[in-house]
């Protein structure tokens, strides 16, 4: 079995390809025992798994927004306290 990694952009590709080809949404998919009747076996699989993937990738770029913006949010603050010291070592 080989493992390939799936970028955020291809898992929402692929789940807009399964969305169109069966004319339905991911929640109608997950909810409707009609609409899943209609899937195959091998595109329910797939589905479910891209599903989980997407949801661990948006997780995952969540987290790492959020470190960004805490890197981001303290570097002003210490550019401007070396500013002030300057500032007071020139006075």
């Amino acid at each position: 079995m080989s493992e390939t990694i799936l970028t955020l952009r291809a898992v929402q590709t692929r789940l807009r390809e399964l969305r169109k080809k069966y004319r339905c949404s991911n929640d109608d998919f997950l909810l409707n025992p009609d609409i899943r009747a209609r899937v195959s076996d091998e595109d329910e699989f797939e589905w479910e798994s891209y599903l989980a993937h997407e949801e661990c990738l948006l997780e995952a770029e969540e987290e790492l927004h959020h470190r960004y913006l805490l890197t981001v949010s303290v570097a002003p603050q210490e550019v401007t306290e070396k500013s002030q010291v300057a500032h007071s070592l020139a006075a």
